[in-house]
């Protein structure tokens, strides 16, 4: 079962991001990096704000300081690659979705050693941190670049690839939710106990967060959708890798296999939220009383 997880999961999200790619123009991610004020919030969100939430979380709770730093790490490590079809799904801005995951796996090697210092755990050399998020994010972006491409040079073949490759995409993102749960569901049962609630808190309150920071800039709705989807799905496997492989401490992981599955479940209703908003809300900023 493992062994057709670990082949499914990755040709899953190369299909993923290819359909994303078919429906996205490189102006749509430049045009995030400019100065946009959704870019920095969620940024700061995504590196400042998080692994502060998660310590605030840690202390309420009162975690062991393993289970803390293992907090903290799920904080810590980048935006997960599905966000990005998760935002196409929730209604919100890919381009401003693929900014964010990118720019977070690129600060990863430093922000993520600085996290774990700062938590009282020993920090992995930044050479394999770099490695392991360059080789996570090449799996989405060569995909994604294939699609943008395709859509630049062939737009009517696109047009009639993508009646094909949509449902396909949609079906594919519903198995990859599925499998994740089939993967971390006995792992979380078992942890559950230990440090479940804190988790749990941490994965309800990030997208809170994002949605107050959006009322507060005034974005738009769907740029806020953007940044609640992008805080709390988080690259998982890189805090699994970072806690088993480079630091050797099973225990470290714990919090990121419970929140493997919450997370998920969290931006599915998010995803159904976003499908209950008017369509004419798009463009419509939020106001503020």
């Amino acid at each position: 079962m493992t062994a057709i997880l670990a082949a499914f999961l990755p040709v899953a999200m190369m299909i993923l991001m290819f359909s994303l790619g078919l429906r996205l123009a490189l102006r749509d991610i430049t045009g995030a990096l400019r100065g946009s004020p959704a870019y920095g919030a969620g940024l700061a969100l995504q590196v400042l704000g998080l692994p502060l939430l998660a310590f605030a979380i840690g202390s309420l709770f009162g975690l062991s300081p393993m289970l803390m730093a293992g907090l903290m790490l799920v904080a810590a490590s980048p935006g997960g690659v599905t966000s990005n079809y998760a935002t196409h799904l929730a209604r919100g801005k890919v381009g401003l979705s693929v900014a964010m995951t990118l720019s977070t796996s690129l600060l990863a090697p430093i922000t993520l050693p600085l996290v774990l210092v700062a938590a009282g755990v020993t920090a992995p050399q930044p050479a394999g941190l770099l490695k392991i998020s360059l080789g996570m994010s090449a799996v989405a972006i060569v995909p994604m670049l294939l699609g943008m491409a395709l859509a630049h040079f062939a737009p009517r073949m696109v047009a009639k690839m993508v009646r094909v490759v949509d449902p396909l995409a949609k079906l594919l993102f519903v198995l990859m939710v599925l499998a994740t749960f089939a993967q971390n569901w006995g792992a979380m049962q078992r942890a559950f106990a230990e440090t479940g609630m804190a988790v749990v808190t941490l994965a309800v309150i990030a997208p809170m967060l994002a949605f107050a920071a959006g009322r507060g800039l005034r974005l738009e709705a769907a740029a806020t959708r953007t940044i609640m989807t992008e805080v709390s799905l988080q690259n998982v496997a890189i805090t699994i890798f970072v806690a088993g492989a480079l630091l050797k401490s099973p225990e470290l992981s714990i919090p990121g296999l419970i929140y493997a599955v919450v997370m998920n479940l969290v931006v599915l209703v998010l995803i159904g939220l976003a499908s209950l908003a008017p369509r004419g809300a798009e463009g419509a900023r939020l106001r503020v009383r």
